[in-house]
């Protein structure tokens, strides 16, 4: 039987994070979840989550500068990237798809969108529009 597949979230709006852990939770992946981006930075270093979804819009780190410390970096750079955000312009996007996210989805979203989003990066698809 195949170990359970970590999954680390970074969002600065705490009722998000607790909804996207008990979604994946109840889809049986073990979820690990952080505030801000520097913490979320320690903990895909020190857990080697096997995805991250991060939010683009926080405090201290925004997503894009989160991401390109974990590309920057040997111990991150091949973990695949949700970009979860309510952000919906087609250049953030683009330039989201650019800096080497897997996959965009823009909030409010489905949970079955995320959790077929999450399953499919976790297989190794991507990268894909929303």
């Amino acid at each position: 039987m195949s170990e359970k597949k970590k999954i680390l979230a970074v969002d600065d709006e705490s009722d998000l994070l607790l909804i996207i852990k008990t979604a994946l939770f109840s889809e049986g992946f073990d979820v690990i979840t952080a505030s801000n981006g520097p913490d979320g930075l320690a903990l895909a270093e020190d857990q080697k989550p096997d995805l991250l979804i991060l939010d683009m819009m926080m405090p201290e780190m925004n997503g894009f500068e989160v991401l390109k410390c974990m590309r920057d970096n040997p111990k991150t750079q091949d973990i695949p990237v949700i970009m979860l955000t309510g952000v919906s312009e087609k250049s953030k996007i683009r330039q989201a798809l650019d800096s080497g996210i897997d996959y965009y989805i823009v909030k409010p979203f489905e949970f079955h969108d995320l959790i077929s989003k999450v399953k499919i990066a976790l297989e190794g698809g991507g990268p894909a529009l929303p």
